[in-house]
């Protein structure tokens, strides 16, 4: 505490602009006295001046000023990376020796912060936030404690303190890496995407061979050869739309600081360059234009839309080619081009001799080569020259029976539909199913095989759109050909947008629509992968996780959740990409990807310890920086117009912040005595006038 000293100042009572109003007019009143000589002219004056100083209200404030402490940041690295090793003792040891350094200095105020993080350390950040929650003129310097991977170091900074950094870790300490220089985002399937990737390790000569392990989603492995601190081209194959994965896996060494960033995620987007669709329409009615409008609207496919104009009835001789308005390109279609397409669409097509039976055959085998085929029946289906007599119908989901029924009827979505992403969306809830306008004509069809799906129903429950992978291909059929009414609006239409966008897409193998849809995450606790199983059919059995570093199968049990779908734990904390494989009681399996995407994070990708991150920093905030290994520095309090650091000490500065103590307050002129005296003043005035 320092001795305080008196200071005078003026508290007014009134305005200072009506107090000065009030000062010209008692000197002009003042000098027009003189001016005529009026008696009690000096005595009139007193009272103005005495009255002039009351209101201003002279006073002496005792003031006393006490030195503040210097505030000195602490922010202490408690990141991932700065568990590794022995940093955590070296950082505990230079908190214990800041604290016993200034223990009994009471001029300097510690603050320590602990900077956590995960995926990344931001310690600037943290910094930033300190520093508006104190005055900065009681800053006598900034500590950090780090490793010195941070990952939030500015351009610029000052201070005006000093900016000191101790580095945890060793300097011989190796970690070699995998790193991705350039990504493929996206992908075009059944070609390949490139990543430029490059193996790090210091201490090995550019371009030393490297051996890599690739591990594709098919299971595969294939070694790579890449050459160190080099970038080097790696190509993997995109065989599907959706998440295309691949990891690949270094070799780890004994000395290593850390074995996560040994191992790297490549993840890109396989598309299709262009979805080509074939659309054959037996002959022009309202539903082919329902398909066209759908096809056509989306940017993503190529249509090609053939009708057949001569109606059923028409019996002359007149030849095909004839009757069309360009030649239908048969051969080139279905002998040269076919393969081409993604998905052919008969849409109440009838054989009238425009195409050869063993063209059909030719379309089946597309179809378990890897396309996709929908047939929307109308009555010509069970016809004469209906599609039900031909090759594709041993195809089809669903066989016809030969009945044509025509009753009105709504379609439904059944318990199937309501799990499958084709129709749940428009599934509505089974209490308050949708309102749909009726239709008027279904094909009556049976399903002959287990593995076929029905999700909506018509007449009677019979089915009403069936569905059924067939080898490596989809096949669909549609029992009615009057699913344009809802597109008319007829007794209030239906979602046939969405029903038939969602269904083309499922035929052409959108991964978004799959179903038995296998997802996986990880646990809260890091330590388990749960499994989630949107299943229609048999229930599931058994889930099976193969550990990629010790080749162990771990299995685990499935149970079944309240909204329909199954899950099971898995055990297992290795992280990276993991091969999952479920089976269902039909002993139907199914497999899928995990992929642990924070694998490599911020914080993983590089944890040896250096300070050349924050050396530019701590030069321009004349501090210093230094291994903890090679001793710590001798903290000093300096005051703030010397040298903040030397080559084995670092300093904090003295402020000499203050803070104001006000004490008691006099009143140079109280109101009661300037009243007594001024009375006084005119009393005798009046009394010696009155001589």
């Amino acid at each position: 505490m320092n001795q305080g000293w008196q200071n005078l100042q003026f508290s007014p009572l009134l305005d200072v602009g009506i107090l000065q109003i009030l000062a010209v007019a008692c000197l002009a009143s003042v000098i027009l006295f003189t001016i005529f000589k009026l008696r009690g002219t000096v005595w009139r004056a007193v009272v103005m001046v005495l009255v002039l100083l009351t209101l201003l209200a002279p006073q002496f404030t005792d003031r006393e000023s006490e030195k503040l402490s210097d505030i000195v940041l602490v922010l202490v690295d408690r990141s991932a990376s700065q568990r590794i090793a022995d940093r955590p003792a070296q950082t505990d040891m230079a908190i214990e020796e800041l604290r016993n350094t200034f223990a009994d200095n009471p001029s300097v105020e510690l603050r320590f912060e602990d900077v956590s993080g995960e995926a990344d350390t931001r310690m600037f950040a943290v910094l930033d936030r300190l520093l508006g929650g104190l005055p900065r003129e009681r800053l006598g310097g900034v500590m950090m404690i780090t490793d010195g991977q941070v990952h939030d170091v500015p351009n610029s900074l000052d201070l005006d303190a000093p900016l000191h950094v101790l580095i945890s870790g060793g300097r011989d300490e190796r970690d070699r890496r995998l790193v991705i220089r350039q990504s493929a985002d996206y992908g075009i399937v059944g070609k390949n995407a490139d990543f430029m990737i490059e193996a790090i390790d210091p201490q090995l000569a550019q371009g030393t061979p490297i051996p890599v392990q690739m591990l594709l989603e098919d299971g595969t492995e294939s070694n790579l050869i890449l050459p160190a601190n080099e970038q080097q081209r790696v190509t993997i194959p995109v065989p599907h739309a959706g998440s295309v994965l691949a990891e690949l896996r270094m070799d780890t060494l004994a000395d290593e600081t850390d074995k996560a960033n040994n191992r790297l995620i490549l993840e890109t987007t396989g598309v299709r360059d262009r979805l080509r669709v074939l659309l054959l329409s037996g002959e022009p009615h309202p539903g082919e234009r329902a398909w066209r409008n759908l096809l056509r609207a989306d940017p993503g496919v190529d249509l090609v839309h053939f009708t057949i104009l001569r109606p059923p009835e028409k019996g002359d001789d007149t030849p095909i080619n004839e009757l069309a308005l360009i030649p239908f390109p048969i051969r080139d279609l279905f002998e040269v081009r076919l393969r081409q397409f993604d998905l052919i669409i008969f849409d109440r097509y009838q054989m009238r001799g425009v195409l050869p039976p063993h063209y059909l055959e030719k379309v089946v085998d597309f179809v378990r080569w890897g396309g996709a085929a929908l047939v929307v029946a109308g009555p010509e289906y069970v016809g004469i020259d209906g599609l039900s007599s031909t090759a594709l119908n041993d195809l089809m989901p669903a066989v016809p029976t030969g009945r044509v029924v025509e009753q009105p009827f709504v379609p439904r979505v059944n318990q199937a539909g309501r799990l499958h992403p084709v129709t749940t969306a428009i599934a509505g809830s089974p209490s308050t199913p949708p309102k749909w306008g009726h239709w008027y004509r279904q094909i009556e069809t049976r399903v002959s095989d287990p593995d076929a799906m029905t999700l909506l129903t018509g007449v009677d429950d019979m089915p009403l759109l069936t569905m059924q992978r067939v080898e490596e291909g989809r096949v669909a059929m549609l029992s009615s050909d009057q699913m344009w009414l809802w597109q008319r609006g007829h007794d209030g239409g239906g979602p046939v947008a969405e029903l038939l966008r969602r269904l083309s897409h499922w035929l052409m193998k959108e991964p978004a629509l799959d179903e038995n849809t296998v997802r996986t995450e990880r646990s809260p606790d890091g330590d388990s992968l749960i499994l989630n199983w949107r299943k229609i059919g048999a229930p599931p059995e058994t889930a099976s996780v193969i550990n990629p570093e010790t080749g162990q199968q771990i299995n685990a049990p499935f149970e079944q959740l309240p909204d329909q779908t199954w899950q099971a734990t898995v055990p297992i904390s290795t992280r990276g990409l993991i091969r999952v494989r479920v089976r269902d009681q039909d002993n139907h399996s199914q497999s899928a990807l995990h992929v642990d995407r924070d694998v490599l994070t911020a914080e993983t990708q590089n944890t040896n310890s250096t300070p050349d991150l924050l050396s530019s920093l701590v030069d321009h905030n004349n501090g210093y920086i230094g291994r903890i290994e090679d001793g710590l520095p001798d903290f000093r309090h300096v005051p703030k117009d010397r040298v903040w650091h030397g080559s084995n000490w670092a300093g904090f500065v003295e402020t000499n912040s203050l803070k104001t103590v006000i004490g008691g307050i006099t009143s140079l002129l109280p109101i009661p005595l300037i009243a007594l005296l001024v009375g006084a003043i005119c009393l005798l005035g009046w009394r010696i006038e009155s001589k």
